[in-house]
């Protein structure tokens, strides 16, 4: 049995770190056998697959144990978007054209994979950070905090799509054939978010600056998508909503889910190997510059 699989869910990084092998980090670059440096990175993710699932739970039950509504608070965000939106455009404060669906579904569906898009961009720097006090000091692979990190998200996104269901019933929209394409959209969604995110690390990890401005960087990024307006058809921010790489994952995700169209299925497609190549050089490269993050956190 290996050692992760020992380590009890409730354990601190303190905790964690007694008892396991001491990690030291060589000036050698990895650079210089790339092939063991491919293998030592998916390696290491397999033998710390049940650390992986413990650092799951242990950070799903600290995040609602003293909360009395539980996972009911990762449905209020998406929900209490669309009814921000619903408000202001019933008021007549903003005029929003045509959709082609029901007003609140297309809120509803964008601010689904954009809190999930956020979520996941960032996941890997916030999982990293608390990691440090383990992998600085253990042969613990930092990509097993990310990957725990990660599937927090996949499991927030879940909690998420029940808020779909009855929005669908209520607006009476049945999805078309189209529905059977939405794993694609959630692959190139998922890819995308993680590979943004760990292109943070690097620099995220020493310094604080980076993970304070995300939220706010989003918060203002989210009007540079079709998140809760369908996309300009002229002038500057038309241009910039089309080569924002999410909204391709956005309008197709709708249009699968409601009208039936296709139209971005090509730029999802593309943005699929893209996006998980992105994410393995990534991996590469934070393993390439672990020591010199290591060298400087111990600052």
């Amino acid at each position: 049995m290996s050692l992760t699989a020992e380590i009890p869910a409730e354990m601190t990084p303190d905790e964690v770190s007694q008892g396991l092998p001491e990690v030291i980090y060589s000036p050698e670059s990895p650079l210089a056998n790339p092939g063991k440096l491919i293998r030592e990175v998916f390696s290491d993710l397999w033998k710390c697959r049940e650390l992986i699932w413990i650092l799951f739970q242990r950070d799903l039950k600290a995040q609602f144990r003293q909360s009395y509504l539980g996972y009911v608070w990762l449905l209020l965000p998406p929900v209490m978007t669309t009814g921000v939106w619903l408000f202001l455009n019933s008021q007549k404060v903003i005029a929003i054209s045509d959709t082609g669906m029901p007003y609140p579904l297309f809120v509803i569906i964008g601010s689904v994979i954009w809190q999930t898009f956020a979520k996941l961009l960032q996941s890997p720097l916030q999982a990293f950070n608390s990691g440090k006090p383990v992998f600085m000091k253990l042969k613990v692979p930092p990509e097993a905090f990310v990957a725990a990190g990660t599937a927090r998200v996949v499991f927030e996104f879940l909690i998420y799509t029940i808020v779909l269901i009855p929005a669908f019933f209520l607006f009476k929209v049945i999805p078309p054939w189209t529905i059977l394409f939405i794993p694609v959209v959630i692959l190139a969604m998922f890819a995308l978010g993680t590979a943004l995110g760990l292109l943070l690390v690097p620099l995220g990890s020493l310094y604080s600056d980076i993970q304070q401005a995300i939220p706010i960087l989003m918060g203002f990024l989210m009007y540079m998508a079709p998140v809760v307006y369908p996309p300009p058809e002229a002038g500057l921010a038309a241009t910039v909503v089309s080569w924002n790489p999410l909204t391709p994952i956005l309008m197709g995700g709708r249009d699968m889910l409601t009208t039936g169209s296709l139209e971005q299925i090509g730029s999802i497609l593309f943005l699929i190997p893209v996006s998980l190549f992105a994410i393995f050089v990534m991996m590469l490269a934070l393993r390439v510059v672990m020591p010199h993050l290591v060298a400087r956190m111990g600052m």
